[in-house]
């Protein structure tokens, strides 16, 4: 068994924790600048030290989570403290907190409806207290990385997340850097980017080449528009700690000077250089910089004390709580008379456990059938008898509503139920909750074992207009220059036009309900129109969505993802246009738009050009403190029946 000798734990714990402020602090003044920059010891320090989700989700996650729940906790009990406490509606973390309050739980929360943010900074940042609480024993605090990963990332964030959480906890063995990354590279998969980035920047590292030329390699080979973008900034974050040559300052430094997520990639380089050398390793300038207390401002909690040792010493009760618990096996040595275990003590194994799982998307559209399998599992040494129930949202039917289970001792039973949505239903939820609830037999009494609720997202029915095309260009023609003949340019016979300005319909939208159109459903909030428009070549076509709105929301904030131009309408009215061609990204512009109690007509005008012209649209407001809306309705539009065809 490890043996640690708990001042030593402390003064790492005190240490890392101290370098996470720091690096979070100096970070904070550039961050998503993707430029290479040269601050210096004159400049580095922010006048006043901002609050950083880096650090205030690990003590939301210790004060929350670890403190009420205990060390055998799960992914369900983080998301819950994440969506509950979390002040910070940015990217990722608003996805996931959508999907928590759909129902949506993880690992899906961190998938579904998260195209652009899956792989960003996110969770790699949440690392260190895993490694912390987990001194000695990487593997435990991989698994406790996972589950926090997968809230709201997937792949490349949670293997970064991983690799830290290892990194650190090894970091009370090890001081060798080199020795640590390698160790740490041991949990992220090899045909992965992740490896590839690190292992080029070892590689350039071995090579002794200049730092800025690494950088600048590496941004060539890994780089992304996205800021935020996991895989380049773990890989500021090697080069940072490597060309640091494990002096802080130089690594704090380099790993600002070098860009891109700045206050991630110089929070978990200093952390991991303070939990390797300590707290008294720190030099004096970044201690009398920094001071003795942490700035928390993205989540909703109190705490009894802002001083960085307090912190550090609940960290390490909380490890000493799981070697009680023998999730690690450690023995501290010298214990203080105030240092005992702080969290509660583990709450038994349920002896049938409930889980649901998506067969495809956690969501579901009018007309279509979606599949959950729920499994129970009987843990216990003699045979479950028993009756499982299904109960869906009240938009939706199961194709199983009850059924009588018996499950051999230690063995599981599989389910797979389907759903729908309700034929004669006028509107779709977005947020719709079902619950399943298993009841055991026994002696002529019917005793409640468990229950589970999941979610299925409603997806967004739509009508499709269009494509229409133009053969001669609008834009300067005011009518046709070949007057309906064959066109006589190559342009005209090979390619086409199209014009944004021009109304393939009548835009005052009087006539929509009589238009020909195609009903599709949206699952997510990306929509990709080469999904049901195959037309080849530059064309137009409109999107119609009728939202019901639960009451009047004024000044709601429309945040929209383009790839090509577009126009927006909300109720009649412009909301938005744009002429510009960009990366799609879920927030290239926003505008803000009044949402009446009932129905609200949504037209979205796309000019597709290229081979994809993705394009989103979110709503939230401070009424909802930010949240994205989740309790909107897609009102279902009855078909559109075109004459047929007198001869």
């Amino acid at each position: 068994m490890l043996q640690l000798n708990y001042e030593t734990y402390l003064n790492k714990v005190h240490g890392g924790w101290i370098g996470k402020c720091i690096g979070g602090a100096v970070g904070g003044l550039q961050e998503n600048n993707k430029s290479l920059m040269d601050y210096t010891m004159d400049n580095i320090f922010p006048k006043v030290i901002p609050p950083n989700d880096d650090l205030d989700l690990q003590v939301l996650y210790l004060q929350e989570v670890l403190e009420k729940k205990g060390s055998r906790i799960t992914t369900e009990d983080i998301g819950a403290a994440f969506a509950t406490f979390n002040l910070c509606m940015a990217n990722e973390y608003s996805v996931a907190i959508k999907n928590i309050e759909l129902g949506i739980q993880p690992p899906y929360s961190g998938s579904f409806n998260n195209h652009f943010f899956r792989h960003s900074m996110g969770c790699p940042i949440r690392s260190e207290i895993w490694g912390f609480i987990c001194p000695g024993h990487p593997d435990v605090a991989v698994q406790y990385a996972y589950k926090d990963g997968i809230i709201d990332h997937e792949q490349e964030s949670v293997y970064g997340e991983q690799f830290f959480a290892a990194l650190e906890a090894q970091s009370f063995l090890e001081h060798d850097i080199h020795q640590l990354i390698h160790f740490g590279l041991k949990y992220v998969p090899e045909d992965t980017e992740l490896s590839r980035c690190i292992y080029f920047v070892l590689d350039h590292y071995s090579r002794q080449i200049d730092w800025r030329v690494t950088r600048q390699n590496m941004t060539k080979r890994f780089g992304s528009a996205d800021a935020s973008y996991s895989v380049i900034n773990l890989g500021i974050t090697i080069l940072a700690l490597l060309y640091g040559e494990s002096d802080f300052t130089n690594t704090m430094l380099i790993a600002v000077n070098c860009g891109y997520d700045t206050d991630c990639t110089a929070a978990t380089a200093g952390a991991i250089l303070g939990v390797i050398y300590g707290a008294n390793s720190i030099p004096e300038f970044w201690l009398q910089k920094i001071g003795e207390e942490m700035v928390i401002g993205t989540v909703d909690i109190k705490r009894y004390s802002d001083k960085i040792i307090d912190l550090a010493k609940d960290t390490c009760t909380a490890g000493l709580s799981l070697a009680r618990d023998g999730v690690i096996e450690v023995q501290f040595t010298d214990l203080p008379a105030d240092a005992k275990p702080s969290l509660p003590l583990p709450i038994p194994v349920e002896q049938v456990e409930l889980a649901v799982s998506y067969q495809g998307l956690p969501s579901i559209g009018y007309g279509e059938t979606s599949s959950v399998s729920i499994t129970v599992t009987n843990h216990a040494d003699e045979e479950f008898a028993g009756q499982l129930s299904i109960a869906p949202a009240a938009a939706l039917l199961s194709s199983v509503k009850e059924i009588e289970v018996r499950i051999l001792p230690k063995s599981e039973f599989i389910l797979s139920v389907d759903f729908e949505v309700k034929a004669d239903i006028e509107s779709l939820p977005q947020r719709n909750i079902n619950f399943v609830k298993l009841v055991k037999d026994g002696a002529g009494v019917t005793t409640a074992i468990t229950e589970k609720s999941f979610g299925l997202s409603g997806a967004a029915r739509m009508k499709v207009i269009g494509p229409f095309w133009d053969n001669y260009d609008t834009t300067r023609y005011e009518s046709d220059p070949y007057n309906g003949l064959r066109p006589d340019t190559l342009h005209a016979m090979f390619n086409g036009y199209v014009n944004l300005d021009k109304p393939y319909i009548d835009e005052s939208f009087a006539d929509l309900h009589e238009l020909e159109c195609e009903l599709v459903n949206m699952h997510e909030d990306k929509i990709s129109p080469d999904r049901f428009i195959h037309y080849a070549g530059p064309s137009c076509i409109y999107l119609v969505h009728e939202i019901i709105c639960p009451e009047d929301r004024l000044n709601a904030e429309l945040l929209i993802g383009n790839e090509g131009p577009y126009k927006v309408w909300v109720n009649g009215k412009l909301a938005m246009e744009s002429r510009s061609a960009a990366m799609w990204m879920p927030y290239n512009d926003e505008t803000f738009i009044d949402l009446k109690a009932g129905i609200n007509t949504l037209v979205i005008k796309l000019l597709l050009i290229g081979k994809t012209s993705d394009f989103s649209y979110v709503c939230r407001n401070e009424g909802s403190k930010l949240h994205l809306f989740t309790d909107l309705e897609s009102h279902i539009p009855a078909p559109v029946v075109v004459p047929a065809a007198v001869n």
